[in-house]
């Protein structure tokens, strides 16, 4: 049997390039163990695209890193996937943030009748956005959340609108960007002084639109990984306890050092409060449309968990939280992943039969 052609597409023009490129070093050497030929894509900041071919089973899986650095004379976007359509049995889309988490790249590999793995246009468009998100599961699901509201990118340049916008949120605040990840432009906020800075240095992160302001909820960090769909069934994997050990919050720094934090899995919480948590997540991706995997975002404040947000995208950086709740759930890699690549072709065909 011919070998799986799986383009794994990352990079892209958001602030978490980077860590894009170290997810995909992960991916492509997953995938290759598992016996996949891998189309590496590298989109770069200026949206050109350069690619390598990666064997299956290769020895020593070279770098996303490297090959987009060795890699000849890039292309544009439409002509590198154009021509891969013809090239590949499906795309892996690994671009964190702007593009690859907010359906644009799933759309278009549905233009070209490219299978994608992971969330499609819809689930990757409303959870992109987090007060959108938490919206539709207000309206669809009973999940707990903290109070907030958005801010606009226009809104954000004058303390007065920010102020007027956040009154009855209540002290401490958490401000970040409403659809960015990676936790670039979190921070906590003690005082209304210091509100309208936050929101301007969220906004001022690469690709975002606007920020969110929510009230603080007291209690610890978990996180919970989600694989599957409506149709295979969805499962979850034992939840991950988050402890900085600076004390405070998950960012940037405390989440891709390694030791600046303590990632406890399974949580070492009641049998009763690991259900609730793994209730809670499939909740979340069941009613945001989630397929493939994702990862949910909670904080736990006795013993309920209270929505944060969905990553459509998890990082699957050697840091990376999605990876550990996988081993821990007792998961080989290579199999898991490679098991995603049939299943986003499974579907595909599925519905294309469903239309001729």
């Amino acid at each position: 049997m011919a070998a799986l052609r799986v383009a794994v597409v990352f990079g892209g023009p958001s602030a978490e390039h980077d860590i894009s490129i170290r997810s995909a070093d992960s991916l492509i050497e997953w995938l290759s163990a598992g016996g996949v030929r891998v189309e590496a894509v590298h989109l770069r900041r200026d949206r050109r695209v350069a690619s390598a071919t990666i064997p299956p089973r290769a020895a020593r899986p070279s770098e996303a890193s490297a090959l987009a650095a060795a890699a000849p004379e890039p292309v544009p976007l439409g002509a590198a996937v154009t021509r891969l359509a013809s090239e590949v049995d499906a795309a892996f889309p690994m671009v964190h943030g702007t593009l690859g988490e907010d359906g644009s790249l799933q759309g278009f590999f549905a233009t070209l009748g490219i299978p994608c793995v992971g969330c499609g246009v819809g689930a990757s468009a409303v959870a992109m956005d987090k007060q959108l998100a938490k919206s539709v599961l207000m309206a669809t699901t009973s999940l707990r959340m903290p109070r907030g509201t958005r801010i606009a990118r226009h809104q954000a340049q004058h303390a007065e609108s920010v102020d007027a916008a956040c009154a009855r949120l209540e002290l401490p605040l958490i401000v970040k960007p409403v659809d960015g990840g990676s936790s670039y432009g979190l921070s906590r906020v003690t005082t209304r002084a210091a509100l309208a800075d936050a929101v301007r240095r969220a906004v001022a992160v690469e690709g975002a639109t606007g920020a969110l302001v929510e009230e603080q909820v007291v209690g610890d960090e978990v996180t919970c990984a989600v694989v599957g769909d409506a149709a295979s069934g969805i499962a979850t994997f034992p939840p991950i306890l988050i402890r900085p050990r600076h004390g405070g919050l998950f960012d940037l720094d405390a989440k891709y050092t390694p030791g600046a934090t303590d990632e406890i899995c399974p949580a070492p919480f009641p049998a009763g409060t690991l259900r609730r948590i793994e209730a809670a997540a499939a909740d979340a991706y069941q009613a945001l449309g989630g397929s493939g995997f994702a990862r949910v975002d909670f904080m736990l404040a006795d013993g309920v968990p209270w929505f944060l947000e969905l990553n459509t995208l998890p990082g699957l950086t050697r840091e990376s939280l999605f990876p550990k709740a996988a081993r821990a759930a007792g998961r080989d890699l290579p199999e898991l992943f490679v098991g995603m690549v049939r299943g986003a072709i499974g579907v595909a065909a599925q519905a294309r039969a469903a239309i001729r």
